[in-house]
């Protein structure tokens, strides 16, 4: 089966621990997202197989950068699905998208999943049971401005992930990650620093 990315609306940090970069999180919801799939967070199948290797990426990018965290723990509610994320330390990148989190510039996440029981909708789809193969930390934030802020006030300090974040395409509505659903959406601006195909 193809794996999917998921980009929810919801998801959202619930607590923050600057100190040693441990940020609490709703990495899913039972809500719709903005192709109109609903992800049944009870229907993970894979928790403890996941945790085994739980990798937290940015972007859904597997290749081009390293991991930037580990997921200590899943939370599975009938609603949502909380995750707490300890982000590397000592890791520029890492520390650089964390600080994101902290200042609220980021906010959103996304889930990286293989869906087993899928059944059509008028709008989307609902899986009722998945796999989750990795969450990652997303630059779809709520106020699609916030970013281009936190870049001209020189908040990150990382220049591989500030020249990264400056070719992220304005993406209301979702058009782009409709126009790549089983793709790594971004992994073009990923691959070419430049943002040439």
């Amino acid at each position: 089966m193809t794996s999917l990315i998921r980009a929810d609306p919801s998801a959202r940090t619930l607590h923050l621990d600057a100190g040693k970069m441990i940020l609490r999180s709703v990495i899913t919801t039972i809500e719709p997202d903005r192709a109109g799939d609903v992800v049944v967070p009870m229907g993970l199948r894979n928790a403890e197989e996941f945790l085994m290797n739980p990798v937290v990426l940015w972007a859904h990018n597997r290749a081009a950068v390293p991991p930037i965290g580990t997921c200590q723990w899943l939370d599975l509610q009938p609603r949502r699905i909380v995750a707490e994320t300890k982000f590397a330390q000592n890791v520029p990148f890492a520390e650089d998208v964390f600080r994101l989190y902290e200042q609220g510039v980021l906010r959103g996440w996304s889930i990286g999943f293989i869906p087993r029981k899928v059944k059509p909708q008028a709008k989307g789809a609902r899986i009722d049971d998945w796999d989750l193969l990795e969450y990652s930390a997303v630059p779809i934030p709520e106020n699609p401005g916030a970013l281009t802020l936190a870049l001209q006030k020189g908040l990150v300090k990382t220049s591989e992930l500030r020249d990264w974040l400056w070719q992220i395409p304005d993406d209301r509505g979702g058009r782009y990650l409709r126009a790549y659903p089983s793709a790594d959406v971004f992994e073009e601006l990923v691959a070419s620093p430049s943002g040439a195909a």
